[in-house]
């Protein structure tokens, strides 16, 4: 398993131990529930890191949670089923574990994501960043498909953001530029929200915004993430795949390079 996020723990202890739903105090945990225990444990280790964003002090009340668990599950094992779980802050372990929990987001920027500070509008700038790390973590979990997508679309997104901030004069002219050039079939339409990849394509390439490198590579993205429609991929013979997903990838650091 590549990771379980946050929501299927808290669910996971919902189904198992109802009564930390309701955030009870000084509920018992004993040797019978020694199995429940030890999957409540396997499924938080499973957590990514970089979704445990948490303060200092819920933290430290999860590693002592998950210690207390391992240690009265060892010690049942070897001298018995004798004494209970010792109370965390007046809760069991896996009320404090599902409350810590249920404050982490299930989707976050892995750390290597990068800042992406030359957008100066910190919620633009979130909303795209964790498009981007949603990218790189599916190519790390293998999920070619998804990645070749999410690539495509981040790309777009921040074609998108950068178009955005050029006056409406400087895009029309580009546009137009563009049709000349043969880049593209047709003026594209007036508002930018009605654009598609192969338009912020072909205008931010006229305005100088992205290299030529980065157009071809921004191109062969856009025609990858088009293999979603059957149609397409059968006609063509392709699927999405390891090369697919990495060639986004690919397109889409080259395209925040040229925009940094």
């Amino acid at each position: 398993m590549s990771g379980v996020m946050p929501t299927q723990v808290v669910r996971a202890i919902d189904h198992m131990f109802p009564d930390a739903q309701r955030g009870a105090k000084n509920l018992q945990l004993n040797a019978a529930h020694g199995s429940r225990l030890t999957a409540v444990l396997d499924l938080v280790k499973q957590v990514p890191q970089e979704l445990l964003i948490i303060p200092v002090q819920d933290y430290a009340d999860l590693i002592w949670s998950m210690g207390s668990i391992a240690y009265h599950l060892e010690i049942w094992i070897s001298r018995g089923p004798t004494g209970a779980i010792a109370h965390i802050n007046e809760y069991d372990p896996v009320t404090v574990i599902r409350r810590v929990m249920i404050q982490c987001p299930d989707e976050y920027p892995p750390p290597a994501t990068i800042e992406l500070l030359f957008i100066s509008d910190a919620g633009v700038r979130n909303n795209i960043r964790q498009d981007v790390g949603a990218t790189n973590r599916a190519l790390s979990n293998s999920e070619w498909k998804a990645a070749t997508v999410l690539g495509g679309a981040s790309i777009e997104a921040l074609l998108h953001w950068r178009l955005q901030q050029s006056p409406p004069a400087d895009i029309t002219r580009a546009g137009a530029e563009a049709v000349t050039a043969g880049a593209l079939k047709k003026a594209a339409p007036s508002d930018l929200d009605y654009w598609g990849l192969n338009e912020t394509i072909a205008v931010a390439a006229q305005l100088k915004f992205i290299k030529p490198d980065t157009v071809r590579a921004a191109k062969l993205a856009q025609d990858f993430r088009n293999l979603i429609h059957p149609g397409r991929s059968t006609r063509l013979s392709q699927i999405c795949d390891r090369a697919t997903a990495l060639s986004a990838v690919a397109a889409l650091e080259h395209v925040i390079r040229d925009l940094s």
